[in-house]
């Protein structure tokens, strides 16, 4: 039989006819076929007892080929027909539906069974009604692997039943993730475990879900007692100051003193420092950052200024929110592209009127020196991008189609900073 229908015309037949009845449930209705080639429909016409050569459109009732497989030598009908010819039970798309729904509910209420706390209890039911925060990854990982999202379940339920137990306990979060699963990285905020766990705290608090990022992420497990390394994470400055008397005044005083840029670890932010206020030049590239203190070695005074490495880090989130907090203005500069413009724009709302555009906005960019033709992925992306400071900027840049970088404006900023 295998060989019988293995020429191309009933593929096309057969896998029309197996969509139409997953889709109507019983042997009925037709299916048409187009684009058959001479030879194709030669085939067909010997297979259905009629001749098919003259039509461009071929339509094949599924109740004729039925009485075709039951009066031949195979005497099948078709519903075992589509079975043997595609190696699987073929069913219909209401009882795939029932089969996968029961699968579901199966799926959640294996690991509801290990459960330790009413939270991660209803937290799971609500994941199997479609509803909980989490359901659309928890979904992906379901149908990408069913074992291994069962696994990454169990241990974040795990995770969470332990948290719930012991409220208030403050402890390192890869120290947390050793305990757990035996790898200080499993909770990282690349690992699919360190997610599903961002969007469990999310049900443990009862918090609406929003959308997955870093600082979100730290603020939330850190109210689980979750502590991440805080010593990764940093920020480049020069030129801070700091008010008298501050126990840190002297590590500032002596920085820009010499012109010597200080590397924050957040574990240093997040202690409190007394800021003065000031005009704060804050820059996303650490070329253009340290181009300024090479001409500022040896003068009296430098300008304050943070490098924030491309996009910000928590360290460099939590230090500007200090520094505006103080009474400081950030003049934010940034490259003239997507990522820049992306970057800037977080940062304007963030900051509101505490936020400055430096050399970032349309005259900068009209009067930049050279540029790099945009690429069409970048020009698609800046077309559905909007910043607040200047309504004629992504226009230009539209218009021009080029990106232009900081590093080329560096010797203008430097004349605006010294002059």
């Amino acid at each position: 039989m295998q060989e019988y229908f293995s020429h191309n015309c009933f593929q096309k037949l057969f896998d029309a006819i197996g969509k139409k009845y997953r889709s109507l449930g019983r042997v009925g209705g037709a299916v048409k076929l187009n684009g058959l080639s001479p030879e194709e429909r030669d085939v067909l016409s010997g297979f259905l007892g009629r001749d098919c050569r003259d039509h461009a459109e071929v339509s094949v009732k599924l109740r004729e080929v039925n009485d075709i497989l039951q009066q031949s030598r195979f005497d099948i009908t078709l519903p075992e027909f589509l079975s043997l010819y595609f190696g699987a039970e073929i069913l219909p798309n209401k009882e795939t539906a029932l089969l996968e729904s029961r699968k579901w509910f199966a799926f959640f209420a294996g690991l509801q069974e290990q459960t330790l706390t009413p939270v991660t209890r209803d937290w799971l039911a609500e994941l199997a009604a479609g509803r909980g925060t989490g359901y659309r990854t928890v979904l992906a990982m379901y149908r990408q692997n069913e074992l291994e999202a069962a696994e990454l379940l169990k241990t974040c339920v795990d995770a969470m039943d332990r948290l719930v137990q012991y409220p208030g306990r403050r402890q390192r979060l890869p120290v947390f993730a050793a305990r757990l699963t035996g790898d200080p990285h499993a909770l990282d905020g690349d690992r699919p475990l360190g997610r599903l766990l961002f969007f469990g705290l999310h049900h443990m608090y009862r918090l609406s879900e929003t959308e997955y990022g870093a600082e979100r992420r730290k603020v939330l497990f850190s109210r689980a007692g979750l502590e991440e390394d805080d010593v990764s994470s940093n920020v480049i400055v020069a030129g801070l100051r700091v008010r008298p008397g501050d126990p840190r005044e002297p590590v500032f005083t002596t920085s820009t003193a010499t012109a010597s840029p200080l590397l924050l670890p957040l574990r240093f932010v997040e202690r409190s420092t007394g800021w003065l206020p000031a005009t704060v030049y804050t820059l996303e590239n650490p070329a253009v950052f340290s181009a300024i203190l090479d001409f500022a070695e040896g003068r009296a005074e430098i300008p304050a200024l943070v490098c924030t490495s491309g996009q910000p880090s928590v360290a460099a989130l939590k230090l500007l929110d200090q520094l505006v907090e103080a009474g400081c203005t950030i003049c934010y500069g940034g490259d003239f592209d997507p990522r820049g413009l992306e970057i800037g724009q977080r940062l304007a709302e963030r900051y509101g009127a505490s936020f400055k555009p430096w050399f970032f906005d349309n005259t900068a960019y009209m009067q930049a020196p050279k540029g790099v033709k945009l690429a069409s992925e970048q020009v698609k992306k800046l077309a559905g991008q909007r910043v607040s400071w200047d309504s004629k900027l992504i226009e230009s840049m539209l218009q021009v189609g080029k990106a232009v970088y900081q590093e080329v404006l560096v010797e203008r900023m430097i004349k605006d900073l010294f002059r």
